[in-house]
């Protein structure tokens, strides 16, 4: 009997160390990474101890200071460069030597691996999935755009593509909508799910544009998924800023992880 018990704690002690090898390194793991992600002139965003922050105070700005980003311009990566913030970001190369950003900047450190997905971008008139968009908004099916395109990225990397749509006809000059709207949405496997949706009154230059800026590997946690975050900027008129947004899918929905 005595044997029976001792093999039994032996069993149990060595089925933990498995478990603990196979689950508990990989959790302990993730514990220990660390990101920050800057997005446009001022968002920045920091990932510790699994959490998402948004940086808005100036010892967190201090803490992001002068230190080497990989830099991406209109998704395109342009080298790594120190980055430095006062009323927008700066890039400086190693000799502090302006460098200069002219497009859509998009930066990270990290002490894990980030890639960023490449994807097609189109314009589009109209299709189906905008027409059921549009019909379960109760909006005109002929509705005018001044913003109507559609990206494609395989984004759970199973070999089939996912295409991402962000429509609007907000600020427009030539027309007056009776409503106002913004979406953007992903089309898969013939499904809809939207990431952002807003429908108001026509209030001139009121809402918010949105753009579509990155798909990229942001965070771990949901990596048994295999699906990538996005990022979505939505832009506000004139002095009123943009509403920076990271998302991820959770298989039913979109989730924002962190926005400004």
């Amino acid at each position: 009997m005595k044997k029976v018990y001792v093999g039994l704690i032996i069993f149990m002690v060595v089925l933990g160390i498995i478990m603990f090898l196979l689950f508990g390194l990989d959790s302990l793991k993730r514990e220990q990474y660390e990101t920050a992600i800057i997005v446009g002139d001022n968002t920045a965003w920091i990932y510790q101890k699994k959490k998402w922050l948004r940086a808005n105070t100036v010892e967190q700005y201090e803490d992001l200071n002068w230190k080497k980003y990989h830099v991406f311009e209109n998704n395109e990566k342009v080298g790594i460069y120190n980055l430095w913030h006062s009323d927008r970001w700066y890039a400086f190369d190693d000799d502090k030597n302006a460098v200069n950003i002219g497009g859509e900047m998009l930066a990270y450190r990290s002490n894990y691996d980030i890639k960023l997905d490449m994807f097609t971008k189109e314009d589009v008139d109209t299709d189906e999935y905008i027409e059921a968009v549009l019909s379960d908004n109760k909006l005109p099916l002929d509705s005018k755009f001044t913003k109507s395109y559609k990206t494609i990225v395989d984004i759970d990397h199973d070999g089939v593509d996912e295409v991402f749509y962000a429509i609007s006809n907000v600020f427009a000059l030539d027309f007056t909508p009776e409503k106002t709207f913004s979406f953007v949405f992903m089309v898969k496997d013939n499904s809809i799910y939207y990431l952002y949706e807003d429908v108001r009154d026509y209030k001139a230059y009121s809402g918010c544009s949105p753009e579509i800026i990155s798909f990229m590997d942001a965070d771990t946690d949901h990596e048994d998924t295999s699906v990538d975050e996005v990022i979505v900027s939505c832009f506000q008129y004139s002095n009123l800023g943009r509403i920076d947004m990271l998302y991820y899918f959770d298989g039913e929905s979109f989730k924002i992880l962190v926005s400004n």
